[in-house]
């Protein structure tokens, strides 16, 4: 389901909708804002409902914790192989875990 399907069906702000996703994937929203580049004051004034999100916005922190829950689970992934002394092949293992990046 992409963003703005989630949007329709339930109509959740935007705020809400990566919030929602940044916990399930147990990564900090401050740190989806930084991998997607939008500032600092952007992540407080949404929270502190002062303003909403932007679409572009939403949908950039939305990909980023895509970004970062995949390079969560691929080092979780290598640590495990290391513990039972299997290669690690750096190579298979990004193949393995590719973000989806949803666009407008």
């Amino acid at each position: 389901m992409t963003l703005t399907h989630c949007i329709h069906a339930i109509m959740k702000s935007y705020l809400q909708l990566v919030t929602d996703k940044a916990w399930k994937a147990n990564i900090k929203l401050e740190d989806a804002f930084d991998k997607a580049g939008a500032s600092y004051t952007t992540y407080w004034r949404a929270k502190s409902k002062r303003t909403e999100l932007k679409y572009d916005t939403a949908l950039k922190v939305f990909n980023a914790i895509e970004e970062l829950y995949q390079i969560q689970q691929a080092r979780e992934y290598s640590q495990g192989l290391r513990e039972t002394n299997q290669a690690v092949n750096r190579r298979t293992i990004r193949s393995k875990f590719k973000p989806r990046v949803f666009s407008t």
